[in-house]
C-alpha cells in the first residue's frame, strides 16, 4: 500500500496578487515552449504580458547623452541582467552600453579583429569576467583572459594575454595556430 498523500502536490500560486495594468483582471503565469511569462487572463482581448525576471519597479530613465549609431536618444533600462544603457530607437537600433563594465584598464587596447573597437571587460550571466570589442554586435570577439595591448612577436596578433602558470604569469598569443609564450614575468 502506497500513501497517496506523498504524491499530493501543493497548489502552486500561478497568480500575481496584481490586477492587470491594462485593464484590471487577473494576472496569471503562462507558458509557451520552453519560456513562462506573466499574462492576462483575458488573452487575446487583452494583451499584457511580462517576463519573469521583471519586476516592473523601474521605468527607463532618459539620459542626457545620445546614441552614437543613430542620434536617438538614450535610455538607462534594468533588464534580466541589471542595468545597461540603451538606444531608444530599440528595435531599430540595437546600440547599447553597460555602465558598471570596468573600462578603464582596456579601454586603450584596439580590438585586433575589426581594428575599430576596443576591449572592454565584461560579465556573463554567470558573473565570470570576460573581454569583449564595445561594437558587438558588429564585431564578436572575445577573449577570457585579461588583454595586455602588445603585439604577438611571432605572428603579429595585436594583443597577448596574461596567463597563470607553474612558473608564474606569462603572456601568450591568444591564437591558437601561433602558440607563442613569454618567459613567466
Amino acid at each position: 500500500m502506497t500513501p497517496t498523500h506523498l504524491f499530493d502536490a501543493p497548489e502552486r500560486k500561478n497568480e500575481r496578487d496584481e490586477p492587470c495594468p491594462l485593464c484590471g483582471n487577473a494576472v496569471r503565469l503562462k507558458h509557451s515552449g520552453h519560456h513562462s511569462f506573466w499574462g492576462c487572463s483575458q488573452y487575446p482581448t487583452c494583451d499584457y504580458s511580462q517576463s519573469l525576471h521583471e519586476t516592473g519597479d523601474f521605468d527607463p530613465q532618459p539620459l542626457p547623452e545620445q546614441c552614437p549609431e543613430c542620434h536617438s536618444g538614450l535610455l538607462l533600462k534594468k533588464g534580466r541582467y541589471g542595468f545597461f544603457i540603451g538606444c531608444s530607437g530599440f528595435p531599430n537600433c540595437h546600440f547599447m552600453l553597460d555602465p558598471t563594465a570596468a573600462a578603464e584598464t582596456t579601454a586603450t587596447i584596439a580590438c585586433p579583429e575589426c581594428e575599430k573597437g576596443h576591449l572592454q571587460q565584461r560579465a556573463n550571466k554567470y558573473g565570470k569576467q570576460f573581454y569583449a570589442c564595445d561594437r558587438y554586435p558588429k564585431c564578436k570577439y572575445a577573449l577570457n583572459e585579461e588583454p595586455v595591448a602588445q603585439a604577438c612577436p611571432d605572428c603579429g596578433w595585436g594583443v597577448l594575454v596574461k596567463r597563470d602558470s607553474a612558473a608564474g604569469v606569462r603572456l601568450r598569443c591568444p591564437q591558437k595556430q601561433c602558440g607563442y609564450k613569454s618567459e613567466p614575468l
